[in-house]
């Protein structure tokens, strides 16, 4: 494992950073000329999609995903482009709760791009943490039963993903070892990672939001203008993600709660692990599919008239 790798001040690269990144470069660039940013590619935890990433996968793909590309949402075309990985760091924290036995660890990386009138908005989005969570693409050579061990390419086995089974007298739960890297792809800018950990991190500590609203003003990055409209333009973006936040946060409770009412024997705990890689489209068409099965299972009763099926199908008694 490498030395702890370089905090640059502000974006601007370090002696030793703007070396590493040249080696990516056609000419020598100028420390003034890149932003650079840290990220936390993968961890070894168990993701969203119940997959994980041994240590020894992340020491491979620490090495494969130097030099590699980041762009947005995983679409393949040149003009999403935006940075470039030139330096990875696989980092265990033995001060967290080991995971399926390995001290949790994680792949950690510096980014950079080059300053330009069209980049601005996306290294303000960044330093002011709203363009945070990433996703990587790699390929493996096997995909294991993490109970059994059976190469999942090769034939399926008998255990349940996300089901916890008694292993040599401990609980463990079900997933996926992603074994043997042999390429990684490209790495980008997503609205939810498959992964929790994996997203930018703050190179230079809590603060990072009130120096970098500080910065704008003052005119220390951009012309004072300018900085001033992008310190409005971050407060308006900060308040929309957190209201963003705050409105999926509701479309999964009820999600979890339709579906409940709409079929009790589902395991809440599914539920709610399932919801998190929906859409927000998706999560309304899903509370609104299981509503309506509810409202036919338990259909609203009137004391006035009869109701024709039909109509009472209309009605939504389970709303929230």
């Amino acid at each position: 494992m490498k030395e702890k790798l370089e905090e640059p001040s502000n974006g601007v690269p370090t002696g030793e950073q703007l070396e590493q990144l040249n080696r990516f470069a056609r000419r020598p660039l100028k420390a003034e000329e890149v932003y650079v940013f840290p990220l936390v590619l993968c961890d070894n935890a168990i993701d969203r999609d119940m997959e994980r990433f041994p240590a020894a996968s992340l020491c491979k793909l620490a090495g494969l995903f130097e030099g590699k590309t980041g762009i947005f949402d995983h679409d393949p075309q040149g003009r999403n482009q935006t940075a470039r990985v030139f330096d990875t760091q696989v980092v265990e924290d033995l001060d967290r709760q080991e995971v399926e036995g390995e001290p949790y660890t994680q792949l950690k990386a510096w980014a950079y791009m080059v300053r330009t009138p069209e980049n601005e908005g996306l290294i303000l989005e960044i330093d002011g943490g709203i363009k945070k969570e990433v996703s990587v693409g790699c390929s493996v050579k096997r995909i294991c039963c993490s109970i059994c061990g059976q190469d999942l390419r090769a034939g399926r086995c008998e255990h349940q993903l996300g089901r916890v089974y008694q292993v040599e007298g401990q609980e463990r739960t079900c997933h996926r070892l992603l074994l043997e890297p042999t390429d990684a792809y490209e790495w980008s800018f997503v609205a939810v990672p498959a992964q929790r950990h994996a997203g930018v991190t703050k190179g230079y500590g809590e603060r990072a939001l009130p120096e970098l609203q500080k910065a704008l003003e003052s005119g220390a990055l951009f012309s004072a203008k300018a900085g001033r409209d992008y310190a409005l333009r971050l407060d308006v973006l900060e308040e929309q993600a957190k209201l963003g936040r705050e409105y999926e946060e509701q479309l999964r409770k009820d999600f979890v709660r339709a579906a409940q009412l709409a079929q009790p024997e589902l395991d809440r705990g599914l539920l709610t692990a399932v919801c998190k890689r929906l859409t927000a489209q998706e999560l309304k068409d899903w509370t609104h599919a299981y509503l309506r099965l509810a409202n036919r299972q338990l259909p609203l009763q009137t004391q006035l008239s009869p109701m024709a099926r039909e109509e009472r199908e209309n009605i939504a008694p389970y709303k929230f």
